[in-house]
């Protein structure tokens, strides 16, 4: 028996249909992949950025405990007055104890001039201009720069 011509045709569309029915599904599935991907992605990020923040907290701390130990030495211990300390030797700086273990840890630098050579001095000496304070803690760093208006002098 032989086929007609309009049947061999229907044929042909018959697979050709079938083709643009599987790319549509391959596109459609590549489609909501991707979308799966990105939002798994954004997930993360808002993760890690909670967890974040209490290191962060604990790195501005420790850098603030570092601005006021920094004021006390120019204040008190470069004017002379609190008693055993004095002529360039800091008070002791604080240390930070946590429960559970994740100690964040405080640097001071004091300058008496902030140029390129990037010579630092004890932040008891009265010529000290400038200062930064840096926490950290885990992995969140925190700093700051303090500017001091000339030696210190009481009324």
């Amino acid at each position: 028996m032989k086929q007609t011509p309009c049947v061999q045709k229907n044929r042909q569309q018959d697979s050709r249909s079938g083709q643009a029915m599987l790319i549509a599904v391959l596109s459609l599935g590549g489609a909501i992949l991707g979308a799966t991907t990105v939002a798994g992605l954004l997930t993360l990020y808002q993760i890690r950025a909670t967890t974040n923040t209490a290191n962060s907290a604990k790195a501005i701390f420790a850098a603030d405990a570092g601005v006021e130990w920094t004021l006390f030495n120019h204040y008190c211990v470069a004017a002379g007055r609190c008693p055993g300390y004095g002529n360039g030797t800091d008070y002791p700086m604080p240390s930070f104890i946590t429960a559970n273990g994740a100690t964040p840890s405080l640097t001071v630098d004091c300058y008496v001039a902030p140029d390129a050579s990037g010579a630092t001095t004890t932040c008891s000496n009265a010529s000290t201009t400038t200062a930064i304070s840096s926490g950290i803690a885990n992995s969140s760093e925190r700093a700051f720069f303090l500017g001091l208006n000339g030696p210190p002098s009481y009324p």
